[in-house]
This record gives C-alpha cells, sequence and structure tokens, in this order.
C-alpha cells in the first residue's frame, strides 16, 4: 500500500494522497469513480465483471459543477430515529447538478421491518430478522 492514491485526477493530473494508508486507491480530496461500461461506449463495455476506474480531485468537480447531475436511486429506510435497515429503490430523474443532497428516506415501523408492507422495491439488509427483533426487545 501507499500514501499516494493509485491514480491521479483524471483531469488535472494531480496526485492525491490516500485517506488510509492501508487503501490502494482512497483518494482525499476527491472522487473514485467506476463503471463496467455503458451500452454504447466503443471504448469500454464490460462484460466479464472487469471495471473501469478512475479519479477526479474536488477542485477539478468544483471547477466543473455545470457538467454534472445527480441522481436519486434509492431512499435509505430509518427505523425508530435510526437507518441501516435497507433501501428502497426509486425512479427519480437525472437533474442538473444542484449540490443538494435530497434527504428523502422511507420511515417504516418496527412491525414492517422485513415485509413488503411498506412498498414495493425494497432491498432489506440480510440480518432484517436479527434487527428488528434487537428492537423490538429494546421498545419492550
Amino acid at each position: 500500500m501507499s500514501q499516494e492514491a493509485y491514480l491521479p485526477c483524471f483531469k488535472c493530473g494531480r496526485v492525491m494522497l490516500n485517506v488510509c494508508v492501508e487503501a490502494d486507491n482512497q483518494p482525499s480530496e476527491g472522487t473514485e469513480f467506476r463503471t463496467e461500461g455503458h451500452y454504447g461506449s466503443t471504448f469500454w463495455d464490460s462484460f466479464d465483471g472487469e471495471e473501469l476506474v478512475l479519479n477526479i480531485c474536488d477542485k477539478c468537480l468544483r471547477e466543473h459543477c455545470d457538467r454534472l447531475g445527480q441522481q436519486k436511486r434509492w431512499l435509505p429506510v430509518r427505523c425508530e430515529g435510526m437507518q441501516g435497515f435497507g433501501r428502497q429503490w426509486v425512479e427519480r430523474p437525472l437533474v442538473a447538478y444542484t449540490g443538494n443532497a435530497d434527504k428523502s428516506e422511507l420511515v417504516v415501523e418496527v412491525d414492517d421491518l422485513g415485509t413488503s408492507v411498506p412498498g414495493p422495491w425494497i432491498e432489506w439488509v440480510a440480518d432484517i430478522g436479527e434487527r428488528r427483533q434487537a428492537l423490538e426487545d429494546q421498545i419492550g
């Protein structure tokens, strides 16, 4: 492992340091982007699980916000004031970057954890039964 992230900034070439020395590519003041490809690309579209990886430093992202979009793909599931129970997949449009995070979430009752009662498209965490039981025990 190295103090330097494995990849420099794709835009400006600046070498970034890793947030953790144990990481091979966890850039501080930058973001790692990964893709298996995209239908339509004549450069990269992997069908075997291989990913293309690049880093962009925060400075370059900030300088080119007009070239960014954002899209909410799923809502976190919250219960009893806590997150980490799963996600509800949503279909929201891609919009121009605003810099404002969509804070939407799905709030459920303990009895609904692990069920399909709150609605479709919910992906529960693998140990949802144990988490539900722990909350039921805590509440009494």
